[in-house]
């Protein structure tokens, strides 16, 4: 008879434990639904973008147009324009680690 006891108290707590596991990954996947959890994620990833201000945003713009020593009317718009992000980020980059 002990047995069979031992037997029935292992299988509920087992049961018990079982219920509390996917009681956890309910309410985990009820989480990762749910508008905290969006927002969190947004928070997380907005920590990571650099920030500058209206300064250096002013001043990378005024770099760039000085260091580009091509006319805009030699090589297109296009690459003018790719030149141009190239030196904003180049002197963003700068600063940012200054």
């Amino acid at each position: 008879m002990g047995r069979v006891k031992e037997q029935m108290i292992n299988e509920m707590e087992n049961s018990h434990l079982t219920n509390q596991m996917a009681d956890s990954g309910y309410q985990y996947e009820e989480w990762l639904q749910s508008k905290e959890f969006a927002e969190y994620l947004n928070g997380e990833l907005d920590s990571t973008r650099p920030r500058y201000s209206e300064h250096d945003i002013s001043s990378a713009t005024r770099y760039a147009s000085e260091h580009i020593t091509i006319d805009p009317s030699e090589v297109g718009k296009k690459v003018y324009d790719m030149l141009f992000s190239e030196k904003v980020e180049e002197y963003l980059t700068c600063v940012s680690y200054s």
